[in-house]
């Protein structure tokens, strides 16, 4: 007799055993869904690196969309990821009011969705991006220091701007510029003209503007600005064009990446960029997804009440330009 009980009390034990181990078992890698605004852009590439390396090193299986650009895809392949029943979706570069289709159609199944620099919507779980606002104002400061700095505190000091309004994050960041400039501080400066370029379009237009405005007014401007680094490489040409230099009009920007670093270690009009730390972003959305989907977490118990994650950005310039080929160590230490 107990003999028998002493196999039942084995037996039970081992069928408790079995099942604290099936229940302490982890889930079924997960599918990520990624769309990227346009892959055209080293921030979505960098921002999308970062995040398949995180993925990889999860065991996560991630599925990517490049929209090229084009705004109207990326609701379009939000909802496509919704169809395929991923268990999370991330979105790259875009905005509130072009997402939130696709973010409506994801709630409707119960699916989060995740951003990198993407304004929140609806009940987006968390924005991984760099303050804008501090970027633009930053960058503003940066240019009156320099102007000052080479040709005097004696205005007025013309500048130009060229910004990107399909997207608010460059919104955000002209707004600070221009406030830099109208400050009271500064009345030696003048916003002397300002255009916007579009996502389809920046390539040829940020060129084009920046040749139009130096054929008319020549060296009266001292600096003309992008709001990203893409339209500050068709500034620089179109300085260097022109028969300019740095030292008679400068460019700046904001984003970071290796054509801009290269630009500034030639000695080329773009003499300055902020920036971004784009495989930060990628990691800050990975570990949101790991504790809110893979762990099961509260959103609220892992990310701030704003919904957002700011990662540090650096300022570079001649002085601290990474050496060719170690572009990804600036954001290493």
């Amino acid at each position: 007799m107990d003999c028998w009980k002493t196999i039942a009390v084995t037996v039970a034990l081992v069928v408790l055993l079995a099942n604290s181990i099936v229940v302490g078992a982890p889930k079924n890698p997960i599918t990520v869904g990624c769309v990227c605004m346009n892959m055209g852009a080293d921030s979505n590439v960098l921002a999308y690196e970062g995040l398949s390396a995180y993925a990889q090193k999860q065991g996560w299986r991630l599925l990517h969309s490049d929209c090229q650009g084009e705004i109207a895809k990326v609701s379009l392949n939000i909802i496509n990821y919704v169809n395929q029943r991923v268990d999370a979706i991330v979105v790259v570069t875009s905005e509130k009011t072009i997402i939130d289709r696709g973010v409506a159609e994801a709630e409707k199944k119960g699916i989060p969705v995740f951003l990198v620099d993407t304004e929140n919507t609806r009940n987006t779980i968390v924005n991984a991006t760099t303050n804008c606002w501090a970027m633009g104002a930053y960058l503003g400061s940066q240019v009156v220091d320099r102007i000052r700095a080479t040709k005097g505190d004696k205005g007025p000091h013309y500048v130009a701007i060229i910004g990107m309004d399909d997207l608010y994050v460059h919104r955000q960041r002209q707004q600070m510029m221009e406030a830099v400039f109208n400050s009271p501080e500064n009345p030696d400066f003048e916003v002397l003209v300002s255009d916007s370029v579009r996502v389809d379009n920046w390539q040829t237009a940020s060129y084009d503007l920046a040749k139009a405005w130096i054929t008319q007014y020549g060296k009266k401007l001292s600096a003309i600005l992008g709001t990203w680094d893409g339209i500050s490489w068709g500034i620089c040409r179109a300085i260097v064009d022109s028969g300019y230099t740095k030292d008679d009009i400068f460019t700046m920007s904001i984003d970071g990446s290796t054509q801009t670093y290269d630009l500034i270690r030639r000695g080329q009009p773009f003499v300055g960029v902020i920036a971004q730390d784009f495989s930060g972003w990628a990691t800050a959305v990975g570990e949101t997804i790991q504790a809110v989907v893979v762990e099961g977490k509260a959103p609220k118990a892992v990310i701030p009440a704003s919904r957002t994650i700011y990662v540090p950005y650096k300022w570079v310039d001649e002085a601290n330009v990474p050496a060719k080929g170690e572009e990804d160590k600036l954001f290493a230490e």
